[in-house]
């Protein structure tokens, strides 16, 4: 009868901090030193009568429990990964380890998780989640200083997001968290990647660099809920609990359409608006320049000109880019605080309220007021994020 040798020992208790290091690409030996502190039981083990250690050096023999602990929780997580990225993650279907249901559900919210500064994601802006992208990741890596196997990690976390929801009807959101079982803040970073991937927006020039991700978060959540379709300002609760109310990767097309017949409407009573723009920002700016027409004048046209052109793919695609050079860098060379550019827009838009013209046409009305909305957002995160 053949000898079969058997091993049997406590099952691994899940330890976040190592689950952590795991997520972050650290080897063991790595990760060992990282967690590597004398702990109060071993400190407690020295003989004060004899001046020496039960048990020899405590810090060689604490170095040689940590490794092995952590050599088994990194092998335990190599094997609940596949558990993890199965769509829906089936934590609860295996028998490696002990798990709660929130121990299921935080596994799952941090190995979906981001780098601290969301570098990886932020360089993945504007690019093709292709095998070609994959293999170059390295590159990535260098750059970002993240390790390369949590940039491959990220990647391959935001590509499977895409394709399961991608062309699903429905809210974004709410498709993210139903196929992977995240928290709607998470899932709402990965529906605004999805979007901005859908909407093939460039994000990569230089004068965009100092832009993280999270700027074009805040940017394009407010996109997601004003100008995709079916959208009618900000959704109810009624529309989000319906899974066939609104398709949120597509911009709604209509509202591009209505958006490019504002600029004739406005230029047509321009005298009007300007007066009632100066009103306003007399009244909000402390020291307003003696520029101040001509200043409103040309950021008026600005925004209004990016209006007109966003009907067409290769200038939405530049919304970002066009934003930033055709109306934030005007602002900074003026000196404006991220307070004065605000009320250039609100100034727009208190003003754009009294034109006849405009306001008869409510559903280009509409469109304009939810796009000043969302460039009101944009300038604002641009302002503060440059001055920090």
């Amino acid at each position: 009868m053949p000898e079969v040798d058997i091993c049997a020992g406590d099952p691994v208790q899940i330890d976040l901090a190592v689950f952590k290091l795991w997520l972050k690409g650290l080897t063991v030996n790595d990760a060992a030193r990282h967690r590597e502190t004398p702990s109060e039981k071993e400190l407690k083990r020295f003989d004060s009568s004899t001046g020496q250690y039960a048990h020899g050096s405590p810090e060689n023999l604490h170095s040689s429990l940590v490794l092995g602990e952590t050599g088994d929780q990194f092998l335990a997580y190599n094997m609940l990964e596949s558990w993890l990225v199965s769509v829906p993650p089936t934590l609860g279907a295996q028998a490696i380890m002990p798990l709660s249901s929130p121990q299921q559900q935080r596994l799952i919210e941090l190995y979906y998780s981001f780098d601290k500064y969301g570098l990886v994601p932020r360089e993945l802006l504007g690019k093709k989640l292709t095998g070609r992208v994959r293999s170059n990741l390295d590159d990535i890596s260098d750059k970002t200083t993240i390790t390369l196997k949590s940039c491959r990690r990220q990647f391959d976390n935001i590509r499977r997001v895409f394709r399961v929801v991608e062309d699903k009807p429905g809210c974004l959101v709410a498709n993210i968290q139903q196929a992977f079982f995240l928290p709607k803040d998470l899932a709402s970073k990965y529906a605004s990647i999805v979007f901005m991937a859908n909407s093939k927006f460039e994000t990569g020039k230089r004068r965009l660099n100092y832009l993280s991700f999270q700027d074009f978060h805040v940017c394009v959540e407010q996109m997601i809920d004003l100008w995709t379709v079916g959208a009618d300002g900000p959704r109810s609760a009624a529309a989000m609990q319906d899974p066939t109310a609104n398709v949120d990767t597509d911009v709604d097309r209509m509202f591009l359409q209505e958006l490019k017949d504002v600029r004739s409407i406005v230029e047509a009573d321009g005298d009007a608006q300007r007066s009632l723009a100066m009103t306003y920002l007399h009244a909000k700016l402390s020291d307003p320049q003696l520029c101040l027409d001509m200043q409103f004048k040309q950021l008026n046209k600005s925004i209004l000109k990016i209006a007109e052109g966003l009907v067409h793919k290769a200038e939405f695609k530049d919304f970002f880019s066009d934003l930033e050079e055709k109306f934030m860098e005007p602002c900074r060379q003026w000196n404006f605080s991220a307070e004065e550019v605000g009320f250039f827009i609100l100034a727009m838009q208190e003003s754009c309220q009294h034109l006849e013209q405009l306001t008869r046409r409510k559903r280009v009305y509409g469109a304009y007021q939810k796009y000043l909305k969302t460039v009101q957002t944009c300038v604002h995160q641009f302002a503060i994020t440059r001055k920090t």
